[in-house]
């Protein structure tokens, strides 16, 4: 004969299994990442504020092509936005009777979302000082960059190394470098 439950066993399981489930759902939502914004934040040196360009916005620059091997040795032709016009629309002051004298010395962090970060000056981004373009790409081989990569990466033309082709590049950071 299988053992009975009286009322108050049954309510006193049910609810144990309510607070174990409750808790378990807490501790998911407390692992879990709030998703990050679209687009690409800028902050730093020039600004008064920090500003994340959109989607939108990055679609409105004008947009550019680089061709790069990856890490294989096979070339690759990579679009989108010059990291210089990027900075511009962010409304960072780079024009270059700006750059001579005090902004020799400042220079972008690159942030990607898994804490990889590189560096530019702002001057090897103008084109009045450098003649490669470095690209904020969003495509490769007209194909939106895979997960792995994206949505933004940055891609340096003619370095013999990728070590600051930056993938899945959240954050632009205009810093002055300290004496």
């Amino acid at each position: 004969m299988p053992p009975t439950t009286t009322p108050a066993i049954r309510r006193f399981v049910h609810f144990y299994l309510a607070c174990l489930l409750a808790l378990l759902g807490w501790a998911l939502s407390a692992g879990a990442q709030a998703p990050v914004p679209a687009g690409v934040q800028v902050s730093g040196a020039g600004l008064a504020q920090a500003v994340r360009v959109s989607p939108a916005q990055l679609a409105k620059l004008p947009r550019q092509q680089v061709v790069r091997p990856d890490h294989d040795g096979q070339s690759h032709t990579y679009s989108g936005v010059a990291l210089y016009a990027v900075l511009t629309a962010a409304g960072a002051e780079l024009s270059p009777a700006k750059l001579p004298g005090k902004g020799m010395a400042h220079y972008v962090q690159v942030s990607a979302a898994d804490g990889y970060q590189a560096v530019f000056a702002l001057a090897e981004l103008s084109s009045d000082f450098a003649p490669r373009t470095v690209l904020l790409a969003d495509r490769c081989d007209g194909q939106p960059l895979p997960d792995k990569s994206g949505p933004y990466q940055i891609i340096v033309p003619e370095e013999k190394k990728m070590g600051r082709c930056v993938r899945q590049v959240q954050a632009l950071r205009i810093v002055a470098a300290q004496p």
